[in-house]
């Protein structure tokens, strides 16, 4: 039996990171109360009760449990339904009818379309929200204007939450094999899950530069979401490098916010939607450069500068910036079935107008695999394709 619980999340309203950890706690049926950092003293009340700056910052009967990665990795060691007063459930003790790898778009409206089939279905996935909750403007999603990733993804599990949807939330699958006519997933720390059919919409991630210093310096000038990370440079000189729809919007992100904001893309012209390009050319605060790569990023502790090269003629320029965002694509998450099923360059699963992989009993859905059209809506849809055939499958 659940005990009195009263849990307050300090968040403030664009917070990816907030709306992630509120969409886990919804995804545990809990209540909690929101408390806006913005208001009056509640930052400065926040860094007394919990010794911490960043959101968002949870707390259950006056316990300090840190923010969003710290009670995922609760969760994925057991620790965190014992706060709750809940038992630990070992979902790996039973054999499902479906698994879904993933908790993007595609795999949740897969989730939804599988559970009011009656589907008995686990979703299983390191992480909450895929690469949508990092998108800082979204008004093509029907019956969604002017909404953010992260506002979404949140909307989308609290829909999921209405259903009975199992969950194994902080665990990743590391290898899919079979066993007696069932897929066997095996996970990060070491628990097996058997099942008769699986769906992987395991999304992409961050495409990276592949500079020295960007992984020394990951996280200490160096980002890959402006969204999350922008509000620490503002007023600061800041890089962009990606001159698709992703660094547009990062740019004008950090513009906003008073920043001069370097623009570097690498082909000959930016590559975005017009009315995003229309916005930079008006920004007072942005300066572009196309034909134009980061050759070197320069610190030891923190970012000091990075040196742009001019791809026609070679010229080199040092800028003097705080912040580097880095927006160039993304890369399938797929690596851990690149010798069960067939993947292309982009390491993209390969699949067939029904979602089939060429593995009987596999699917895939969304960003991972090789359609074309890489929206969230077109995820979505995948996502319940993907479902549907299962439900077929099943009988």
């Amino acid at each position: 039996m659940s005990k009195e619980l009263n849990i307050e999340v300090y968040s403030k309203d664009w917070c990816p990171y907030c709306k992630k950890a509120k969409a886990f706690l919804k995804s545990k049926g809990l209540n909690f109360t929101e408390i806006d950092i913005n208001q009056g003293d509640n930052y400065e009340v926040m860094q007394e009760r919990t010794g911490n700056k960043t959101v968002p910052q949870i707390i259950i009967n006056n316990q300090s449990l840190g923010g969003y990665d710290d009670i995922i990795n609760l969760e994925k060691n057991g620790e965190f339904n014992p706060l709750i007063g809940r038992e630990v459930k070992d979902h790996s003790a039973k054999e499902w009818e479906l698994i879904i790898l993933g908790a993007g778009p595609a795999a949740l409206n897969a989730a939804l379309y599988a559970v009011r089939k009656g589907i008995d279905l686990l979703l299983l996935t390191k992480d909450i929200g895929g690469q949508v909750i990092n998108t800082s403007e979204i008004d093509n999603y029907l019956g969604k204007a002017e909404t953010t990733g992260a506002q979404l993804i949140y909307d989308f599990w609290d829909h999921i939450a209405k259903y009975d949807v199992k969950t194994a939330i902080g665990e990743e699958a590391v290898e899919i094999g079979s066993r007696n006519g069932k897929k066997v997933i095996k996970t990060d720390n070491n628990k097996e899950y058997v099942t008769e059919s699986v769906i992987m919409a395991t999304g992409a991630q961050k495409r990276h530069l592949g500079l020295k210093q960007e992984y020394v310096l990951s996280g200490k000038g160096v980002h890959y979401c402006a969204s999350c990370d922008a509000f620490l440079y503002k007023g600061q000189p800041t890089a962009v490098v990606g001159g698709g729809n992703s660094g547009l919007e990062a740019a004008i992100d950090l513009a906003n916010i008073d920043c001069q904001v370097d623009l570097i893309e690498i082909q000959d012209k930016l590559m975005g939607d017009e009315y995003l390009q229309e916005r930079v050319k008006n920004s007072e605060n942005i300066t572009v450069h196309t034909s134009t790569k980061v050759s070197q990023i320069k610190g030891e502790d923190k970012l000091e500068s990075v040196v742009i090269e001019n791809v026609k003629d070679q010229s080199t320029k040092e800028l003097n910036v705080d912040g580097l965002f880095i927006e160039i694509g993304l890369i399938a998450n797929s690596d851990f079935v690149k010798e069960l099923v067939e993947t292309n360059e982009a390491k993209e699963i390969i699949i067939n107008a029904k979602n089939e992989t060429g593995v009987e009993g596999i699917w895939a859905a969304g960003d991972v695999t090789n359609i074309i059209d890489k929206q969230i809506i077109t995820s979505a849809a995948e996502g319940a394709k993907a479902a549907l055939r299962v439900n077929q499958y099943l009988g």
